[in-house]
């Protein structure tokens, strides 16, 4: 059994982060990352370190993981039906709907075509 978060380092990203090591220790499961970030999939090193140290604060391993191809969504996916994961965490961020129209959406290609739930988690905003 496995919690697949779809993580890039920003706000949202952090949310589904978090969310994903609630729902992992929940379910007494491994914690996937995939790293999603468009055109430059490597994260940095003190990024991947202060990832480390929020799982193993968290008692989990980091186990990380991106892909080669050029749609996270699509790369999303793919590893989860790869890996056969039980649950994906995605973060929302809030588009107008132009943006939404002329960008296209990750998170909804994510809820349309996973063989596996998804949830997906919003950053409180003040």
């Amino acid at each position: 059994m496995t919690v697949l978060v779809a993580y890039l380092p920003s706000l949202e990203g952090r949310e589904a982060l978090t969310t994903g090591i609630a729902e992992a220790l929940l379910r007494k499961t491994d914690l996937l990352i995939v790293n999603v970030g468009r055109g430059h999939h490597d994260l940095e090193p003190a990024q991947v370190q202060q990832l480390e140290s929020q799982l193993t604060a968290a008692g989990l391993t980091l186990t990380l993981e991106s892909s080669v191809l050029s749609d996270p969504g699509d790369a999303v996916i793919q590893i989860a039906q790869d890996r056969n994961v039980d649950m994906i965490v995605v973060g929302l961020r809030h588009r107008s709907m132009v943006g939404k129209l002329i960008l296209g959406s990750t998170v909804q290609r994510i809820l349309l075509d996973a063989t596996c739930p998804v949830l997906a988690v919003r950053p409180d905003r003040l």
